[in-house]
Formats: structure tokens, C-alpha cells, sequence
């Protein structure tokens, strides 16, 4: 219900209780361990399990066993204790999840009790090493057999080796901070110690390598609370998030009633405690009455004790503290302080703030949900974790307001807004989406002042929750509300507390359709509040609505320049990156490496570095490139980028020059697509301070196109220069496809492709017509293909397949040219596989006489086409005589009675082998005696 204060990064990589029990990749599951699994469910349930595998998005995967079905893991009885059994159905189904991967561990970290059964969270490790936001969440029926399996983790199978030592990390996270939010005293920074940060799951580029990080929390003051991860292999500030949730979604200064320097815990000096009396000051007793509605409402709807769970400890007891009328000192902070906020201990509340008890429930749901799902706060996850505090705050407005809240308005009893801030039946009043596909879907552009639009996109989850409670038709479903007759909407509250405790934190608007859809069957299953088949029917329909499953239209990328040529010219490319041999096509500058972590196509991009100090350095082409005389000629690249900068500035940035024989000309002016657009800033001495460069976060890769046609008729090196200022490490500045072409005039064109004629068969003749060509060509040449590949030295009309081409399919390539015209070249359709030829046989004859002693000579006849390589085999009756394989055969005695005949065989490369046998001889006489 609330806004950041100041800009929230999310860098490189979004462009991109009880006993711990590890739990590894079962070793059974072998080849295809999401078949296995998948069957495995199949197997153990007597109803459709809903599947929603790790390949629709990546890395996140859903199961789901519907309400009243008789499931059944044959490891796990109604005695298996709630930690136990999660581990077996983790073991045992959690690859059709996507759990199973290469190094991946699974560590329990929590388990609890909801009014559906149990819940027990899983944290992911890659090689020993914590992933942000990989986290499976298996929750449990009250036999302890399965409800549902939610797991978002990462692919990577190793961490690598971290070369930034921890102390390093933690001065780069304070500079960050201190550039962000201004110089002053007081800042502490925490470590979290390492973990491993995979862009996919927490909205980023998935196609950005996970890596390891350093990560910190950095606070300075009651609201300054932020998290900040460092690259532990080149001290680059990956992210840099707020992590406070302010009441009212405006940026605020920092004020007070009494004005203090930091914030202070309200463990001491009470104004009033638990049972004392009112004290006639309004602020205090509201907050005071407001703090246990909420409670009561916790421990009515969800058996949830909210002060064992939130309360700050004093004396040894946890005490759920809320300061009043909060004020900062400096002369520049307005008093009264115009906010609220939980800052991760307890509530603070600006002057007539306390008096909103949808304020109150929504900042005190932040607590809770950072205490069960853990939504990171940032894009979806955010928005949901803004929506869940919206959600529970109406429904505690509605539960405890006199007043009739028809309207289903937030934050009306804020001072100055009759209205409120937000409306969960038309959120679209105050510009918020009510659909994923909502023209007023937020991400922000090149800076992130809210998080990347949680407050705004808060709106989607917040339609749903209307629609699911109250009902209605929208966006072409009718629904019909959960809570209809039920003013306290008790069934909305059980399923939206249940949601918030199965979310993962990484979780998206997907995720919560599917889970919305699970916990609506797990109440079913439990006999919870009521809650029917239609309910859950209904449920799913306002998911549909709002269009949780679909990925938001809104786009923040623009779109891509295209490597295209004028109509009526031919593209010519003089220079591309990736042909040949890429590391030799420029010359690196000291920042600049080829290499894997953010290639756009791969396998390599080239890469600077970021550093935090002053200087240039330049990826200049190896070779100048001649640019013809009189036509277009163009540079094209994808880029990402995510380089220091934040509201106040870009303070480091990529430019793109041209040198054309007398030193690096600026091309910012010339004709762009896609182009530089950030004026560099002046403040920490960047040496191209004020020209207008490529900064901030690109948010993945972009196509850019510079007109260099002004260079037409001189020969050009491109360079790409990274500017970089006295302070703050970035990721850096990635170049990828890198190309430099030409428009030449129109190519000749062929309407009718070139054929072939022939039977494809070595020793046939193949026959190829030029096809027809507008104009007419001067001339035509012929190429005959095997496959894809030339054939030496078959340039004529006409070809003869060979041995070579038994296989192979073949075709011919036409080029055509004519005065004026770029030649053009067009390939006829393959021909079938070449098959062998056939053999003419000759006919084999015997001369002499049939008789023992006699000699009989064979004759093989003529074969063709020659030469022919023959093998001769005599014959005895037409059994094979051992041995006799020559041109002449002496009769012996074993022959006597018996016919002689002789069998050839003909064998050709490419051709196939082909026998003839001779007629039979008489038989064989007896010796003629003397």
C-alpha cells in the first residue's frame, strides 16, 4: 500500500524451526528423472494430478493433487512425522517439479502448520551454496499424504570459485549505498554471507549464466533498508534493492513529530501496554487498537500468534511494538511525516496513519509475509507481496469497518486521501492494471523507482482477489464470489493466508494461479470454512480473468533494430564478428574479454568490465573496412548493458565511434535506431562527460543500427568505448554480432527456380534448365551440388553421378548476371538419393572337353560399363569348387558324372554387384585310357 523512498536497482543479472535435513537427487531417477516422477504420480492417484512442468517457464514447475482423491506414496502412513513425509514426496515426485538437477541439494529449512495441513519450505544449494529464490515448498494433507508441490530453481550445476573476498564485497555494497542514498553517518552492512544468483528466477534474463555473490543488507535509519548483492568474482554490484514497503505509494522524505537522527525501537518508554488504558492522544490508541484487530484476526482466521511471529523482544518476552507519529530530523524532512512502514522489526507510523486499519493490517502483513512466503520485492514477486498486504488489509477493513466499504477503496482513512490509493474492484481508477495483458502494466524503463512497479502491477493480484470474493464478469468469465452472504469473508482470508504461506519467494503471477487453484482444494479437502467445489471453480475462473498464466503483454525492451537494407537494394555484408575467427576481428582495450557469461548468440560476446575508476578503454576493429562510393552502408549490433547509474545520473557509459583515417569521430549524431540516448554524467570525472552514451540497464539484449552512409567512400575502423567515472562497480557492457554492411544496387531475379531432369543414378545423365530470370541475364553459370557442398570441376548442364554421390542428394545452383544488375544465384529443389547403377552383364561361355584330365577355359563375355572388375568361381553340379576361381578349370576325377559350370561376378564402384553364370557342360566323362 506503500512506496519506496528512493530508486530501487535491480542489476546485472535481471536484465537480468526445526531440524535442517539435506535432501539429494535420488539416485534412481536415471534418464529421465520428470518422466520417472511423473509417472510416479500417475501411479499413486486415482484422479489427474495437474502437472505444470519446469519447462513453461524455465525454471519454475507446479504438482498439484486435486481434492477427494485417493493418493497414495507407498513410503509415507498417517505415523510418518510432517518433516519426514515431505522429504519422501520430495524424493519421490519432486523431479515432475523440476526439483532434480546435477549438484542441487534441498536443505528443510522451516515446516508449519496451516488451517489445510502442513507446509514445509525447502532451500535450494548448488554445490553447498544458497540459491536467491530457489526454494520448493511442499505442503501435506493431514494424513500426511501429498497436496502440492511449488519448486523455482536453478539449472546451474556448480559455483564457481569466488575471487572477491567477502571484505571487498562489503566496501563496494557500502559505496553503492552511500551513492544511491546519499552521504551520512549511522549505515550499517550486514553480511548474508554467499549465495548464488540465478537471473531466471527472480524475473531476470534467463539466459544469463547464475553466479556467485556476496550478499548484504544495508540499513541506515528506520526506513532505509536495503539489499545488496556483489559479483564474488569481479566486485560488481549485481543488485542493489529496497527492501522497506511503505503505506502510501508516493516518495516521501524522512519526517517525524519529534525529530530523530536514526530509527529508534520502540523497547522502552511505552506509552501504553498490553491491557493499560487509553490515553486520549489518538495516534497511540489506534495503533494500539488497530495492532490487535490485526492480531485477532490472525489468530481468528489462521491460528497465527502475530506477536510470537513479528514482536521485537523486551525483557525477554516478544512484545508486537508500533511507534507513533515517527519523525527524522534536518530542516529539508516535512513534519508530519506522511507514511508508514514495517521495517523488518516492527511498525512505524507517520502522524494520523495509525487511524487506517487497512494501513495497519497492510503493513503488518508485510511482516508475515516476509516471515512465510518471503516475496522478494521486486517486479511479480513484489507486486504479490504488495497485493497480499492490499488483500488482507480490505478484508480487515471490511471485518472491522463501520463504515460501509462497497467501493473497495485502500487507504481512505489516510489523511488526504478521501479516496485512498489503490481500488481492488476497478484498479484501473487510479491507472493500476486489472489484467496481465492491461495497457497500464508497469515495468519501469531504464530506472526502477518502484521496485519495478510493485505497487502498480499490485493491482492484478488485487482484481483477482475482488473477483474471487465478490464476484462479477470480467474479461469474458463470470464468476460467482466465495464470500457471497458472508460479510466477513472469512473463505477469501483462509485463502489468501494459505497462498501467502505456499508461495516460494521467487514466486510470479503463474505461480500464484496455480497455488490459488491448490489452496482453493486443499480447504476443499480439509473441510475448511465451507468451502465447495463451485467455490474452486469459481476461483480458477477469476485467475483466468485477470490472466494470471499469461505473461504481461507490456514490454519494457523497444524493438530491436533490423539488419536491413533499403527496398530495391541488396544487403552486402563487409564486416560480421562472428565468421572466421571472432577474437581476431578487434582489438580489446584493457576492460574488454571474450567470453560465455552474456553472449547473445553464442558461443561468445565481447564484454567490459565497469570499473569504479576514471577511464576509457576501447574494442576497436582490427582491419579498416572499405565503404563503397555512393551507396548505403550501415552498423549494426546487439548490446546489454546494465553500467552504474541511478535517479540522480548515468554515470558510466558505452559510446560508439568511427575512425576514418584521422582519429575516432563521435557517432551519437548520425541517424540511429535503437541509438544513445543517456547524457553521461558530469559529477565523478567520466572523461566523456556530457555526450549522450549507452547507459544504465538495457534489461537484456537490444538491436542498434547507426546510418554510417556519410563514411560512404572511405574506409572506417568501428570502435565501441566504454566511459567510466572515479566510483562503483557495474557489470559492464556486453557486444555481440557485431556487423558493417553495404545496400548494393538490385540483384537480378529469378520467378522460376532451376530443375533437374534425370533418374538419379551413377552412370544416368541428370539435365539442368538456368530457370527463368527478370531482365534476361547476360549469362548463367552452373554449379552441381552434392548436398549443400560443391562438386569439383561439374559446372556444365548436364552431370553424371558417381560413386562419390551414392546417397547423397543432388542439386544445381544457377548464377545469374547482367550488366548493371548485382548477380543473383537460385537452386534448384534436391533430387532424390543417388542410387548405384546397374551392371550390363556379359555372357559367360565354356570351351573344351567335358572329360577328367580335360581343361576347360571360361570366356566372361563383355560387361558395361568398363572397366568392369571380374571374379570367376567354378562350379560342380552349382556347388563351388574350392580354389577354382581362374580363367581355366582342369577337370579331375571328382568331377566325373558331374556338370561344370562357371559364375561371374561383376563389381564397380557405385554400381551395384551383379553375377552371370554359363550354361552347364555335358557331364563329365571318365579318362580316356591308352
Amino acid at each position: 500500500m506503500s512506496r519506496p523512498r528512493t530508486l530501487s536497482h535491480l542489476l546485472a543479472l535481471l536484465m537480468v524451526g526445526g531440524g535442517l535435513v539435506a535432501v539429494a537427487t535420488t539416485p534412481a531417477l536415471a534418464a529421465d528423472p520428470e518422466a520417472q516422477a511423473t509417472a510416479r504420480l500417475d501411479h499413486d492417484s486415482d484422479r489427474p494430478v495437474t502437472v505444470r512442468s519446469a519447462g513453461v517457464r524455465e525454471h519454475a514447475g507446479f504438482v498439484g493433487v486435486p481434492a477427494g482423491s485417493d493418493f497414495d506414496n507407498p513410503d509415507v502412513g498417517p505415523g510418518t512425522s510432517v518433516t519426514a513425509a515431505a522429504d519422501l514426496h520430495l524424493a519421490r515426485y519432486g523431479a515432475a517439479a523440476g526439483t532434480w538437477h546435477d549438484g542441487t541439494t534441498w536443505e528443510q529449512v522451516s515446516a508449519q502448520s496451516t488451517s489445510a495441513g502442513d507446509l514445509v519450505r525447502y532451500q535450494q544449494a548448488v554445490g553447498g551454496v544458497p540459491v536467491v529464490g530457489g526454494q520448493v515448498v511442499v505442503s501435506l494433507r493431514d494424513d500426511r499424504e501429498l497436496s502440492s508441490i511449488l519448486a523455482e530453481s536453478s539449472e546451474a550445476t556448480e559455483v564457481a570459485s569466488a575471487t572477491v573476498t567477502e571484505g571487498e564485497a562489503e566496501t563496494q555494497a557500502r559505496a553503492a549505498f552511500l551513492k544511491q542514498a546519499g552521504a551520512g553517518g549511522g549505515t550499517t552492512v550486514e553480511s548474508l554471507g554467499r549465495w548464488l544468483l540465478d537471473a531466471g528466477l527472480i524475473g531476470g534474463d534467463p539466459t544469463v549464466a547464475a553466479r556467485g555473490v556476496w550478499r548484504f543488507e544495508v540499513t541506515r535509519g528506520a526506513d532505509e533498508r536495503r539489499q545488496v548483492m556483489v559479483d564474488d568474482r569481479t566486485g560488481a554490484v549485481l543488485m542493489d534493492v529496497d527492501e522497506v514497503q511503505h503505506a502510501v505509494d508516493r516518495v516521501v522524505c524522512d519526517n517525524a513529530n519529534v525529530r530523530r537522527g536514526s530509527d529508534i525501537p520502540c523497547t522502552s518508554g511505552f506509552a501504553r501496554t498490553e491491557g493499560g488504558s487509553a490515553t486520549g492522544q489518538a495516534d497511540v490508541d489506534t495503533a494500539y487498537d488497530l495492532s490487535g484487530v490485526v492480531a485477532d484476526f490472525y489468530q481468528q482466521v489462521a491460528g497465527v500468534d502475530i506477536t510470537q511471529l513479528l514482536g521485537v523482544t523486551v525483557s525477554g518476552q516478544k512484545k508486537f511494538a508500533s511507534t507513533v507519529r515517527w519523525c527524522y530530523t534536518g530542516a529539508s524532512n516535512a513534519c508530519p511525516y506522511d507514511n508508514a512502514f514495517w521495517n523488518g522489526s516492527q511498525m512505524y507510523y507517520g502522524q494520523g496513519y495509525a487511524v487506517a486499519d487497512d494501513v495497519v493490517g497492510h503493513e503488518i502483513t508485510h511482516g508475515f509475509t516476509e516471515r512465510n512466503s518471503g516475496l522478494f520485492y521486486w517486479g511479480q514477486s513484489g507486486a504479490m507481496n504488495e497485493s497480499m498486504s492490499d488483500i488482507i488489509g480490505e478484508i480487515i477493513d471490511h471485518r472491522h469497518g463501520a463504515e460501509s466499504d462497497a467501493d473497495w477503496d485502500l487507504g481512505e482513512d489516510i489523511p488526504g486521501f478521501p479516496n485512498g490509493i489503490r481500488n481492488m474492484a476497478d484498479p484501473t481508477v487510479f491507472s493500476d492494471p486489472d489484467k496481465t495483458s492491461s495497457g497500464f502494466y508497469k515495468i519501469e524503463g531504464s530506472t526502477y523507482p518502484d521496485n519495478d512497479g510493485v505497487h502498480t502491477n499490485s493491482g492484478v493480484g488485487n482484481k483477482t482477489a475482488f473477483l474471487i470474493s465478490q464476484g462479477g464478469t470480467f474479461n469474458g468469465q463470470t464468476m460467482t464470489g466465495i464470500d457471497a452472504g458472508d460479510p466477513t469473508l472469512t473463505k477469501s482470508a483462509r485463502l489468501w493466508i494459505l497462498v501467502d504461506q505456499s508461495l516460494t519467494s521467487g514466486s510470479d503471477y503463474a505461480d500464484e494461479g496455480a497455488v490459488l487453484d491448490q489452496s482453493c482444494q486443499a480447504l476443499l479437502a480439509a473441510g475448511t470454512a465451507g468451502f465447495t467445489a463451485a467455490d474452486c471453480t469459481n476461483v480458477h475462473k477469476a485467475t483466468l480473468a485477470t490472466e494470471l498464466l499469461t505473461t504481461p503483454t507490456n514490454n519494457p525492451q523497444p524493438a530491436d533494430a533490423t539488419a536491413e537494407c533499403p527496398v530495391g537494394t541488396v544487403k552486402r555484408v563487409l564486416l560480421d564478428s562472428e565468421t572466421g575467427t571472432p577474437e581476431s576481428t578487434f582489438v580489446a582495450g584493457s576492460t574488454w574479454t571474450r567470453g560465455a557469461s552474456v553472449s547473445h548468440t553464442g558461443p561468445d560476446a565481447w564484454l567490459s568490465d565497469d570499473p569504479s575508476t576514471v577511464g576509457t578503454s576501447s574494442l576497436v576493429a582490427s582491419t579498416a573496412v572499405a565503404l563503397p562510393a555512393g551507396q548505403p552502408a550501415y552498423l549494426f549490433f546487439q548490446q546489454w548493458r546494465v553500467l552504474d547509474y541511478d535517479t540522480n545520473g548515468f554515470y558510466d557509459a558505452g559510446t560508439v565511434e568511427v575512425d576514418a583515417g584521422s582519429g575516432p569521430v563521435d557517432t551519437a549524431s548520425l541517424p540511429w535506431v535503437n541509438g544513445p540516448s543517456q547524457t553521461i554524467s558530469s559529477g565523478f570525472s567520466n572523461p566523456a562527460a556530457g555526450r549522450l552514451g549507452f547507459g544504465g540497464d538495457s534489461r537484456g539484449y537490444v538491436a542498434s543500427r547507426v546510418d554510417l552512409t556519410s563514411f560512404a567512400g572511405t574506409s572506417v575502423k568501428p570502435r565501441f568505448t566504454m566511459n567510466t567515472d572515479s566510483s562503483v562497480s557495474f557489470p559492464g557492457w556486453a557486444v555481440d554480432d557485431v556487423s558493417l554492411y553495404t545496400c548494393d544496387p538490385p540483384a537480378i531475379a529469378g520467378s522460376v527456380a532451376p530443375t533437374v531432369s534425370g533418374t538419379p543414378a551413377v552412370g544416368a545423365t541428370l539435365t539442368a534448365t538456368a530457370g527463368t530470370w527478370t531482365p534476361t541475364p547476360d549469362s548463367v553459370a552452373f554449379q552441381w551440388l552434392r548436398g549443400s557442398t560443391p562438386i569439383g570441376g561439374a559446372t556444365s548442364t548436364t552431370y553424371h553421378p558417381t560413386a562419390a554421390d551414392v546417397g547423397q542428394a543432388l542439386a544445381v545452383t544457377v548464377t545469374a548476371t547482367k550488366a548493371g544488375f548485382g548477380s543473383s544465384s537460385a537452386t534448384s529443389a534436391a533430387t532424390a538419393a543417388v542410387a548405384r547403377g546397374t551392371l550390363v552383364r556379359g555372357r559367360p561361355v565354356i570351351t573344351g572337353k567335358p572329360q577328367v584330365g580335360a581343361r576347360l577355359v571360361a570366356r566372361p563375355g563383355t560387361w558395361k560399363p568398363a572397366p568392369v572388375a571380374l571374379r570367376l568361381q567354378w562350379l560342380r553340379s552349382g556347388k563351388p569348387i574350392p580354389r577354382a576361381t581362374r580363367t581355366s578349370y582342369t577337370l579331375t576325377k571328382a568331377d566325373q558324372g558331374k556338370r561344370i559350370s562357371v559364375r561371374v561376378t561383376g563389381t564397380k564402384a557405385g554400381y551395384t554387384t551383379t553375377t552371370a553364370t554359363s550354361k552347364a557342360s555335358g557331364k563329365v566323362k571318365a579318362k580316356k585310357r591308352r
